[in-house]
């Protein structure tokens, strides 16, 4: 790999790691406002928003310095991304989803692109 290349892969991590940091303290602030909120009748636990933050927080502090596992925990928060898009559909609320699939497809083709070419 060239140093352009490496230079270019460290980008894309950053990039992927400042993503993950902002949809973490999106999802904390909803978690948070959900949880005080809270309705009998609601679909979820708002504690899970707030599992989810912390995920992705992990994935984004992981990513920043590349660490042992943060593959692992970017595919934890994608996974638990594509839990929120499957309740967001149920509810039927489109645009949520759409939210929440975006850091799906957005750590996929980051973490694609950042991986050695053999």
């Amino acid at each position: 790999m060239s140093s352009d290349e490496e230079r270019n892969a460290f980008i894309l991590r950053r990039t992927l790691s400042a993503a993950s940091w902002l949809y973490a303290a999106w999802s904390g602030l909803l978690g948070v406002l959900a949880w005080n909120l809270r309705e009998g009748n609601d679909l979820y636990d708002p504690r899970f928003i707030v599992l989810h933050a912390g995920l992705l927080g992990l994935a984004g502090m992981l990513l920043w310095k590349p660490r042992r596992g943060a593959v692992l925990g970017v595919i934890a928060a994608a996974a638990g991304s594509i839990f929120f898009v499957v309740l967001d559909l149920r509810r039927p609320n489109v645009g949520a989803a759409l939210v929440d699939g975006a850091y799906v497809l957005l750590a996929a083709v980051l973490l694609y692109k950042t991986r050695r070419q053999a």
